[in-house]
């Protein structure tokens, strides 16, 4: 892999796969360099080669053997997917979310009225807003006073009221009704919706994904993915999991299990999300006992952007004191996701919080 790019017209970088012999192949090695002027200095075949997991994807090659190992023993036996959890499910599909979302000004002038069921409250477009660990009712009020898109235009099929009839129309002048997703929709004003997630899920971000606690109960577009979580699941799941997120495994499982795209951003498919590794109940419920009292404290702060502060002190609680891992292992694990993260923006050699 190189860290430079390699061709003139290539904005994505470039992997060279060197092979020899016949058939399959169980294991490789893999080599990051800055460019192509490195490969003076490769010896092929000579590394270690490392097995590939059944599963996943081989971004935990680029660790030494002993992080890679821990990883795999830890999120293995001490941890388990986000999907045994919940269901990870696409927002809605608009088709247009600047005409489908509105705002409170512009559901106003047009007279609809969320009483009638014309508009839906629904988490605006986007996840800039998304800073804590909650999207409260606060904080949709807050955002509807500052001209968010925070409502979604979803009339019942037979409302012939005048108000919907004039937003109708705006759709065509707009030529809203000639998009792809509403052009083959029975009714091209009216997007199928899904029930309210009990968590929202970031699934493109520069430093990491996170999980957001839907505490307002609104709907959700396609710009952030929802959980939905399952009937066994721990009751304090839906509080504790977005603040439990922010540990050493999670943050290292989000960079190996993710996909790196250009400008060091890191998106995650629901299927991707689901494997995802969470605390396992036992642990969530001990460590979310001690971390409860620090919700608002730790929640400030990772509105303020002091989030590497929040993941050492979960790291502190949930894998030492909880999951009992010693206190070097935990620091490999954290520079483990540091050293991916760094890889992904395109700064080798250069760990950065």
């Amino acid at each position: 892999m190189f860290d430079c790019l390699q061709f003139p017209d290539a904005p994505a970088r470039v992997v060279l796969v060197l092979a020899s012999g016949r058939g399959g192949c169980d294991a490789f090695s893999l080599y990051y360099l800055d460019d192509a002027e490195d490969l003076a200095r490769v010896r092929p075949m000579s590394n270690h080669a490392a097995p590939v997991l059944e599963e996943g994807k081989w971004t935990d090659l680029l660790l030494p053997n002993r992080q890679r190992r821990l990883f795999r023993s830890v999120s293995t036996q001490m941890f388990q997917p986000l999907g045994s959890y919940g269901a990870t499910e696409l927002g809605i599909v608009t088709g247009a979310n600047d005409y489908f979302t509105l705002s409170e000004e512009t559901r106003l002038r047009f007279g609809l009225d969320a009483q009638l069921g014309q508009v839906v409250k629904v988490c605006p477009p986007g996840t800039r807003h998304l800073q804590g660990t909650t999207f409260s009712t606060a904080d949709w009020n807050k955002l509807r006073d500052a001209g968010g898109r925070v409502w979604l235009f979803r009339p019942q099929p037979d409302d012939d009221t005048i108000a919907v009839k004039r937003y109708i129309a705006e759709g065509i002048r707009l030529g809203v009704n000639d998009a792809y997703k509403c052009r083959i929709r029975p009714q091209w004003w009216r997007p199928p919706v899904v029930p309210c997630p009990d968590l929202f899920f970031t699934y493109m971000s520069h430093q990491f994904p996170r999980l957001v606690a839907n505490g307002a109960r609104t709907m959700f577009v396609n710009s952030m993915h929802g959980v939905r979580l399952h009937e066994n699941a721990p009751a304090k799941a839906a509080n504790a999991l977005p603040l439990l997120t922010f540990n050493s495994v999670t943050l290292l499982g989000a960079e190996v299990f993710g996909r790196s795209y250009g400008g060091g951003v890191l998106k995650m498919e629901p299927r991707e999300a689901s494997a995802l590794p969470m605390p396992n109940p036992d642990a969530l419920t001990l460590a979310w006992a001690k971390l409860q009292p620090q919700q608002s404290s730790l929640n400030r702060q990772l509105k303020d952007g002091v989030w590497t502060s929040v993941v050492r002190q979960v790291d502190q609680v949930l894998l030492t004191q909880v999951l009992g891992i010693p206190e070097s292992d935990v620091a490999e694990l954290h520079h483990a996701a540091r050293t991916l993260r760094a890889h992904r923006h395109g700064a080798k050699g250069r760990v950065n919080e």
